[in-house]
């Protein structure tokens, strides 16, 4: 018997312990607000020599990617504050959104299916990861509107696609 996800790496393969490290650090932490200890030690990994150029890589990537979705996580929950200002928060207020907010909306989705597309079939883990944060604050917004197009249910809490090879998996 073969499971699903047999061939499929749950981690990629670091040899520098130190950037091993800073790899599951990087991992295990929210991406809402990296840790100021988590970016010390990470840049600290970065810096140093290491015969490990393609560990090296992997973690200059993950970390890349982690003040992205920090960042792109600010201008997500930026916007479902504003609509929450415009309705109310338990939408006393409601009305149709303005055309700056619809465009914004839109422009978040559309990013965010670019960026995800972006991660090649190396980068599971790190897909994995990016749905995991940046999932939750889509369906948050995505909660607070109606009206909006069937692509918004290809967005998901946990990211399908990063149950393939998890640890429930694996336990299964």
């Amino acid at each position: 018997m073969r499971s699903y996800s047999q061939d499929v790496s749950h981690k990629p393969d670091i040899k520098d312990l130190q950037l091993l490290n800073a790899f599951k650090d990087l991992i295990a932490e929210s991406w809402d607000e990296l840790p100021e200890s988590v970016v010390y030690d990470v840049k600290e990994a970065l810096s140093k020599n290491t015969e490990d150029k393609a560990g090296k890589e992997v973690v200059t990537n993950v970390f890349r990617a982690a003040e992205a979705v920090e960042e792109f996580s600010g201008i997500i929950t930026s916007l479902r504050m504003a609509i929450d200002d415009s309705v109310g928060m338990s939408g006393e207020d409601v009305k149709p959104l303005p055309d700056h907010m619809k465009n914004a909306i839109r422009t978040i989705f559309d990013r965010y299916g670019t960026y995800l597309s972006s991660f090649g079939p190396d980068e599971t883990y790190l897909r994995k990861k990016v749905e995991t944060e940046l999932g939750t604050k889509l369906i948050h917004l995505k909660m607070r509107c109606s009206g909006l197009g069937a692509e918004w249910g290809k967005v998901t809490v946990l990211g399908t696609s990063g149950l393939a090879g998890s640890y429930v998996e694996q336990r299964a």
